[in-house]
């Protein structure tokens, strides 16, 4: 064996160890990608139900909602600000799990539902009506979004 030989099998072993480091490597993305969409799962199942546990935990607190969807401009001030921080807290979590969806680490069918969520809460006028006064709270996408819903609910109700 020569030294040209030499360097010709040097190749060959340099190029099957760049293919098996990209094979290697497409394996570690894969499975850190799944990770990272499992993680995002988790956060956005603990977000939401960390939203609905006030709800089901305290009557005062529900019946406070009650009261606030019902009749948003009958609230006294103490209770107009604390709606606006609930409304806020969940459309910015709505922003959030819209914002996960785009970027790819909140899959399709995850995203569907709550997007049917979303939809079925802005039938809600108080709802419609607070997201409007405070959508400048949101992001573009998201006022994008919703825009198109209630565009939608509306063309619906006069369907």
């Amino acid at each position: 064996m020569n030294l040209q030989d030499l360097t010709q099998a040097a190749a060959i072993v340099s190029s099957l160890a760049v293919v098996v480091s990209l094979i290697y490597a497409s394996v570690q993305l894969r499975h850190n990608t799944r990770a990272l969409m499992a993680t995002t799962y988790n956060a956005v199942t603990s977000n939401s139900l960390a939203l609905l546990s006030p709800m089901t935990g305290s009557p005062e607190f529900a019946e406070f909602l009650h009261r606030a969807h019902a009749q948003p401009d009958a609230l006294m001030p103490a209770e107009r600000m604390r709606f606006d921080a609930v409304m806020l807290t969940v459309f910015r979590h709505w922003d959030n799990l819209y914002y996960q969806f785009r970027s790819g680490t909140l899959d399709r069918e995850m995203w569907d539902i709550y997007e049917r969520t979303l939809t079925r809460w802005l039938a809600q006028e108080s709802w419609a009506k607070w997201f409007l006064d405070n959508a400048d709270s949101c992001s573009d996408s998201l006022r994008a979004l919703v825009h198109d819903r209630l565009a939608g609910r509306d063309a619906a109700g006069r369907g």
